[in-house]
């Protein structure tokens, strides 16, 4: 019998060749699959071990635990197995403790390109089917997947992309530490490209290094974890780069050793390059963060004019994935966090509030009736209740607003046009630019905000008048425009980056992320007249009588560097500014801290302490009715 165990960070695609494998004639495998050597040896477990993490080497190699790891490998199925391949991604880091139990065992290292196998980990960690320590002590959010790294509390309250990043490359270092103490002659390496590309050379190419037979056949489609569905979906990974971007630089040691790594091994082989080109900035996802130790500062005078106006504000941060309700409290501010998936895009009017999130329009009323059924340190006025989800798939809705007819208009940014919602469909258009030649899922212009004027669309605003997937990235900080839908005349050019058009107070009003700025825009001339210079990305705007409330986001420059505002050495900062429009002065502000980076978007609610009511927190019981409605309510006894 011979025994093959693969390796590799999760999601580099070893489950795939064990299941291509394992189809094989004369192939099966064993109990080491299962991953759970705690399991029979119980102080090998990681809560005994004070969590430190999965690891285990050549110091836990006691005669009691060889004796497990062996017995594990010896409970194979089928019983009558020539060769058996095992995978389970915690064999990954117990390469030293496998060598030594089983003297005869070869090792596979699966390579795949870094990047799309750290978004396809950030995703599996999203579905929280992957959990390894589901009660990990001290860490929130979503359940520990996969092996616990050392170092692992170094990333409590790290974006989820750094979490997986940093993974990777601790399971990955701790692969190849092991792989360069062992005789070269028990391993190689496999390609997971060529793997999906060309299978059946890749699998004679591992074979012959294993010197062993495989004499299966290659399924059309290919097996993926032992189910069978389409050949991976390539290109998926990208939504996360943005996002991954950022992560990449702190594992680039990591990356370079494991390429040098895979070319002495299979010198010649044309290996795909291991970075990956930018992607848009609407493609960013990440994992919710329930339980994150948000922080908050403010200015006495943001408190006060909230309190003054009898009114609250909420705020949208799609990266952490939260809507924020900023209320007035005894003359201070209080926030608190909502998850809603992705949340960018929101319009208000009346009682009804709508919120754009990552694949659907969420819509909510106003309810006093059930304001005081909500647990609340103060009393809510005003509870949101949940009454419609439509699903627009991945359009990335940017700017909403609400009709004077109750229409709801939306930016479709991925699709490049303005829309309305419409029940019986994705997405209904009513306008696109007039460079755009038709419609496709590539973003070409970045559309992005919308200014109503009397109740209807009017100015729109797009980062370039490009034609071409994600054509604005080249074109972004010089190449802005405003549109007046209405005439399909462009009123103001070359803008940077500009976002959240509003028709306020009689005249037309813009932010320039690129340039962190407040101004007004000339509807006849297109002559731009600055307001006020903000730290920050603004992106996000409301006003509250003469205070404007600009959104405030600290810009990435590994996306943004060419920005105007990247070339400063000034601070830039997350939160929610006023400023005094009569003079452009910087009149307060509501300053986000720790994992809230970014804002996109500020509005204004009717309220003094609302809160959204979660749909999982309605009975079958509740009912959202008319005030009249009510009246004829007849209120009836609990029965015993």
């Amino acid at each position: 019998m011979s025994e093959i165990i693969l390796l590799g960070a999760p999601r580099s695609g070893a489950g795939l060749l064990a299941a291509l494998l394992k189809s094989g004639n004369g192939w099966g495998t064993s109990a080491l699959s299962a991953g759970q050597l705690e399991d029979s040896v119980a102080d090998l477990g990681a809560d005994s071990r004070e969590f430190t993490s999965h690891h285990l080497g050549a110091v836990d190699a006691t005669p009691r635990v060889l004796d497990a790891v062996r017995q594990a490998a010896e409970e194979i199925a089928p019983a009558d197995a020539q060769y058996v391949v095992d995978w389970n991604p915690r064999l990954s880091v117990r390469v030293e403790l496998l060598a030594t139990a089983l003297p005869n065992a070869k090792f596979v290292l699966v390579a795949r390109r870094p990047v799309p196998t750290i978004s396809s980990m950030v995703d599996a960690w999203r579905t929280e089917r992957f959990a390894s320590i589901p009660d990990l002590p001290q860490w929130w959010g979503e359940p520990w997947a996969f092996p616990l790294i050392e170092g692992w509390r170094e990333l409590i309250g790290a974006p989820p992309a750094q979490v997986c990043a940093t993974q990777w490359a601790g399971i990955t270092n701790d692969i190849l530490d092991s792989l360069a103490s062992l005789d070269p002659s028990r391993w190689t390496v496999c390609s997971y490209e060529n793997l999906t590309e060309n299978p059946e050379e890749e699998i004679a190419t591992l074979t012959q290094a294993l010197g062993i037979n495989w004499s299966g056949e290659i399924p059309d489609p290919l097996p993926l974890t032992g189910s069978v569905v389409t050949a991976p979906e390539m290109g998926k990974w990208q939504r996360n780069w943005a996002e991954l971007s950022v992560a990449m630089p702190v594992i680039q040691p990591t990356v370079d050793r494991y390429r040098e790594v895979i070319e002495s091994q299979r010198p010649g082989t044309p290996w795909p390059e291991l970075e990956a080109p930018e992607k848009p900035e609407s493609d960013v996802r990440t994992i919710a963060s329930e339980g994150t130790p948000f922080s908050s500062s403010h200015t006495s005078t943001m408190g006060q004019l909230l309190e003054q106006a009898r009114a609250s504000l909420v705020i949208t941060t799609y990266k952490s994935g939260h809507v924020i309700f900023a209320r007035a409290d005894e003359g201070k501010v209080n926030t608190e966090f909502k998850h809603v998936e992705r949340p960018m895009g929101v319009a208000v009017a009346g009682a009804r509030l709508a919120i754009g999130s990552a694949d659907a329009i969420l819509t909510f009323t106003a309810n006093s009736g059930m304001a005081a059924q909500v647990p609340s340190p103060k009393p809510v006025d005003v509870a949101y209740a949940p009454r419609s989800i439509i699903f627009t798939g991945d359009v990335a809705i940017h700017d909403m607003a609400y009709g004077s007819d109750g229409t709801l208009y939306f930016i479709n940014t991925r699709f490049s046009c303005l829309c309305r919602q419409d029940i019986d469909y994705s997405f209904t258009p009513i306008w696109r630019p007039s460079w755009i030649t038709g419609l496709a899922a590539e973003d070409r212009c970045h559309v992005n905000g919308l200014a109503m004027v009397d109740g209807q669309p009017r100015y729109v605003s797009a980062l370039s008048q490009t034609d071409v997937a994600v054509g604005w990235r080249e074109l972004k900080g010089t190449s802005g425009v405003i549109v007046d839908i209405t005439t399909d005349q462009i009123i103001a050019s070359g803008l940077a980056m500009p976002h959240s058009p509003r028709w306020y107070d009689g005249r037309l009003w813009v932010l320039e992320s690129g340039k962190g700025t407040l101004s007004t825009v000339d509807i006849v001339t297109g002559a731009l007249t600055l307001v006020a210079t903000l730290p920050g990305f603004t992106r996000g705007l409301s006003f509250i009588g003469p205070y404007a409330l600009v959104g405030l986001s600290q810009v990435r420059e590994s996306v943004f560097s060419s920005l105007p505002i990247t070339s400063q050495a000034a601070e830039r900062n997350c939160g929610v500014w006023m400023v005094d429009t009569r003079n452009g002065e910087i009149a307060g502000f509501l300053k986000f801290d720790g994992v809230v980076q970014e804002i996109f978007e500020v509005a204004v609610l009717p309220a003094t302490w609302p809160t959204i009511i979660d749909p999982g927190e309605l009975t079958i019981n509740a009912f959202v009715l008319s005030d009249e409605t009510l009246k004829d309510i007849v209120t009836q006894p609990q029965l015993e």
